[in-house]
């Protein structure tokens, strides 16, 4: 039976025609869009790697077969081990991202991400990285900073051994003195660190002089002007003194053969070191009520950073459809302040009580009592479903349910949360307020 016959269960693979009972397992997880195939080695417990050799030589055609329909049906995203300990697991997935760029007939690039080291944008460059390798391109990551600093015990750079075991090469330094940095030349360049002219610029430039074709670069949804026409779409009028859109007018006038600006909002993700959910988890779980500011109603976008990788990795295989253009990096829908409540009680298994404060009333600012703005702001992403073919394939609340396992398994139930900002505002709440 062909590998792609059976894309709903386990597919195994022996290296002999009659294994023993006593080999063990080893499994490859090729997770598509929407669904994840496993891939199972079985081998002999003291030749794992000749095994591995085995499996290179005799199945890689198969296998390349395999990633190349899922890649072309599901849109491949990535493909990690299952097995801890497994020696080959570098050899396979190195295989199995050749085979991947092998069957979809283009050349393999290379691919540079300057990622900051500290905020809720770091985790786009890991996951991008994955996404990438995946895919069959050389990745090289590029933190900010030292590797030995303390904000490198933070994931996503903690979980940088993952990357590794995917062949992505991790650098740190500064990109200010990027050309001095003793990197080789890229096909691609991504900017997932500045805000400023100042700090874009000597990477942009380095870029332009060293020959890369396309850079991309991770702006902001918070240019938007306030509208009284929400979702915000991609030419709706932008602060012009923004540091985000002075770099993209820079970026425009370059030269590259292609270039792109993704406007992210608020995202989720495995590996996000900066709360989102976990503000309203740390509630839920402790019983606490969860003070939400205005009437609750307020409509924002919860992104997965799968979806923003997924399109980042479209633009780069996809050149000329994005050249020149700004994309919206967000999911497809909408939640409400009190519907994400709802949606993080529900995936905790626990009820949650709702209370709604005025935080003028209450005296306190609304920037430093809730994780979000208290405003609708909400996003569409139109440009990359209509020049990109990009299609969201995230659910929000099964990426909950995901983040609050992680969230347990950590132990942040158990930590030491002072409430002083809540109290302030459920003690208000107790006066009665003229109107």
């Amino acid at each position: 039976m062909a590998l792609s016959q059976s894309l709903a269960s386990p597919v195994l693979i022996p290296c002999s025609s009659s294994p023993s009972s006593s080999s063990s397992s080893s499994s490859l997880a090729v997770a598509a869009r929407g669904q994840t195939f496993r891939l199972f080695l079985r081998s002999g417990s003291s030749s794992s790697s000749s095994c591995c050799s085995q499996f290179c030589t005799a199945h890689l055609s198969l296998f390349s077969s395999f990633l190349t329909e899922q890649h072309q049906r599901n849109g491949l995203r990535s493909v990690e081990r299952r097995a801890a300990g497994a020696a080959w697991n570098n050899v396979v997935v190195r295989a199995a991202a050749a085979a991947a760029v092998q069957g979809q007939g283009e050349s393999k690039k290379k691919v540079l991400i300057v990622n900051t080291n500290s905020g809720g944008h770091a985790i786009i460059g890991f996951w991008f990285a994955k996404d990438l390798r995946a895919a069959g391109h050389a990745v090289t990551i590029l933190t900010v900073g030292d590797e030995s600093s303390d904000k490198m015990k933070k994931p996503p750079f903690s979980r940088f051994s993952e990357l590794r075991d995917l062949g992505v090469e991790t650098v740190w330094g500064e990109p200010a003195d990027i050309g001095v940095l003793g990197l080789s030349s890229f096909d691609v360049v991504l900017d997932n660190n500045g805000k400023t002219l100042e700090v874009v610029k000597p990477v942009a430039d380095w870029a332009k002089a060293s020959g890369a074709k396309q850079f991309l670069f991770i702006s902001s949804a918070g240019i938007y002007k306030s509208t009284d026409e929400p979702p915000h779409v991609e030419g709706d009028e932008v602060k012009g003194d923004a540091g985000h859109k002075i770099v993209e007018d820079y970026l425009a006038g370059l030269g590259f053969e292609s270039w792109a600006s993704f406007r992210p909002q608020y995202m989720t993700g495995s590996g996000n070191n900066k709360d989102c959910e976990e503000w309203f988890f740390d509630r839920i779980v402790r019983g606490r009520p969860v003070p939400i500011p205005g009437s609750g109603l307020q409509v924002t976008n919860i992104s997965h950073v799968s979806d923003l990788s997924s399109m980042l990795t479209l633009a780069v295989e996809k050149p000329a459809a994005a050249n020149g253009s700004i994309f919206n990096a967000v999911s497809d829908r909408a939640v409400t302040f009190d519907g994400l409540v709802r949606l993080c009680a529900k995936a905790a298994g626990k009820e949650a009580e709702i209370v709604h404060y005025d935080p003028k009333a209450a005296g306190v600012d609304a920037k430093k009592s809730f994780p979000f703005r208290n405003m609708h702001f909400y996003a569409e992403p139109r440009a990359a479903s209509t020049k990109l073919g990009w299609e969201s394939k995230t659910n929000l609340q099964e990426d909950l349910k995901a983040r609050y396992e992680e969230y347990i398994a950590i132990g942040r139930d158990k930590k030491d949360i002072k409430f002083e900002l809540d109290d302030k505002i459920l003690k208000s709440l107790l006066t009665p307020v003229s109107v």
